[in-house]
């Protein structure tokens, strides 16, 4: 398959490395720096399950260049998705699809009003993976798993191709029977985990280990499935238990840091809006009570332009 993907950083890359190496035709859209090492250098991914250096690989900022492809594993940050969306537009053909791996529960609605209805299913990745240096990918754990699902919950001659390539990959590629509880039931720990993580400057393990904010922590994702629960969809009633069982086997390997974290750390734009300003915005309309939520986005809202622009 023809395969561009839309956002090359962490999650991106990786996937893109791995589809490349399994003799897929993978254009990384990228920019920066990050842009002129994967086209003079390739692109390597370290990884404790092997390294792989994809040379050459092609890489571009200008998807008018591109030219059609199959699909588009759509990576991008929360705040540049309608952008990227736009810039998607040129590589689309009649029968391109999309599959947008991003967090939180909206990017599907938002990708569909640009690039029409039909062409976008919902996914949620289980890898964690960053930049580490310009052409770099560092793969440092999860399950290697990649959920996913068409807007109308059916099996589709584009479900089986995704888990045809990434089983090719060497990956776990699942076709979910239900859009929004698979996203829902993501956005349990993940949203709790970016507002409380940012909060307190941790990881979900490292909060754990701490009772009272373990306490805060649970009660921050009972605050998600419950406005989950008012809007409708149905999430297993053993969410928030299997959320803390992941953070728990995962302890031994790594703490699990949020995205948001890391960003506020380094003074980055932040994905506020899309996690606890989406839970902030819903719990009200659903009028269900989201205090803990509510309060991390209301006290990170100042960042969420990026640290340097704050004003003092």
């Amino acid at each position: 398959m023809r395969i561009a993907i839309m956002g090359s950083g962490g999650m991106g890359g990786f996937l893109g490395a791995k589809l490349a190496e399994a003799r897929h035709d993978v254009i990384f859209i990228a920019r920066g720096d990050h842009l002129k090492a994967i086209n003079s250098q390739g692109l390597k991914l370290l990884s404790q399950e092997g390294d792989l250096h994809i040379h050459p690989a092609i890489a571009s900022d200008n998807t008018q260049d591109v030219g059609l492809v199959d699909l588009i594993i759509f990576c991008v940050k929360l705040y540049d998705t309608q952008a990227a969306a736009r810039a998607c537009l040129p590589m689309m053909g009649d029968k391109t699809f999309i599959l947008t791996l991003q967090n939180g529960v909206e990017s599907v609605d938002i990708i569909s009003a640009i690039v029409g209805d039909g062409k976008t299913l919902g996914g949620s990745i289980y890898v964690s993976a960053n930049i580490q240096a310009p052409g770099v990918i560092k793969h440092s754990g999860g399950t290697n798993t990649i959920r996913f699902a068409e807007v109308n919950n059916q099996p589709s001659s584009r479900t089986q191709t995704l888990e045809r390539i990434f089983d090719d990959a060497g990956l776990i590629g699942v076709r979910e029977d239900n859009m929004q509880r698979m996203l829902w039931t993501k956005f349990v720990l993940l949203c709790a985990n970016a507002g409380m993580g940012s909060l307190t400057d941790s990881g979900a393990r490292t909060m754990c280990s701490d009772p009272d904010a373990k306490e805060i922590l649970i009660s921050a994702m009972w605050e998600v499935y419950h406005v989950a629960e008012a809007m409708g969809i149905e999430l297993p009633v053993n969410t928030v238990d299997d959320a803390l069982n992941l953070i728990i086997s995962a302890g031994h390997k790594r703490d699990l840091i949020a995205s948001q974290c890391l960003d506020l750390r380094s003074g980055n734009r932040l994905e506020l809006e899309w996690s606890q300003g989406t839970l902030h915005r819903l719990g009200k309309k659903y009028n269900v009570p989201t205090p803990i939520n509510s309060t991390a986005y209301v006290a990170l809202k100042r960042f969420a332009g990026g640290r340097a622009k704050v004003a003092p």
